[in-house]
């Protein structure tokens, strides 16, 4: 069987990228239908930053705790680029950043209550928000995995969204309770062991 990656349509009319020489900034910014990137991208930042299109400018969060579904599901998409280019994929990905100890307070804590505005966008919400993703897609397949993340970008089309609204859909879609799932992987602040 052929895995089916392709995403929902695009959402816009236009698609293009900026790149400034300005090495000071330091980061990549996902404008809509125009990411801004302080150097030219490798791949793996352009994926990033080209997957916000569906999941953080066209359907972007209510309030920020929900963080998580813009960057988590855009780091996930760096590793599902990965995979579909022949390169590692997402599940290793998962697993070499799961082999980090439980111990490691700053990586494992805080997914959904990041607390203040300086921890908004550290590497847990990209990095266990995009592990929530892989570890979703293992628990319940790849169809219904992928027709969830394709029905996510569509029904939600220039809308707002909630992490509420995810699990539900991923509750329909799948056909089964994920409330354990998503309280280890979101809301838990400890390394998750069992889901």
């Amino acid at each position: 069987m052929t895995l089916d990656y392709s995403p929902a349509r695009y959402p816009f009319d236009a698609v293009g990228a900026i790149v400034d020489d300005a090495k000071v900034v330091g980061y990549s910014l996902e404008t809509q239908t125009k990411p801004v990137f302080d150097r030219m991208p490798n791949e793996a930042t352009l994926a990033h930053e080209l997957s916000h299109m569906w999941y953080g400018d066209s359907v972007t969060l209510t309030t920020w705790p929900d963080i998580w579904l813009h960057e988590g599901f855009a780091t996930w998409s760096e590793w599902i680029w990965s995979e579909h280019e022949g390169n590692k994929s997402a599940a290793k990905w998962f697993n070499e950043l799961y082999n980090r100890p439980a111990q490691d307070i700053r990586f494992w804590g805080g997914l959904r209550d990041p607390g203040s505005a300086a921890f908004l966008f550290n590497g847990t919400i990209y990095y266990r928000g995009g592990m929530t993703l892989e570890a979703l897609r293992e628990k319940i397949g790849d169809f219904a995995f992928f027709r969830i993340m394709r029905s996510w970008a569509q029904q939600n089309r220039f809308g707002s969204v909630s992490t509420g609204q995810f699990v539900a859909l991923a509750e329909q879609v799948s056909g089964g309770d994920l409330g354990h799932f998503f309280d280890v992987w979101l809301y838990q602040p400890d390394k998750p062991t069992s889901w």
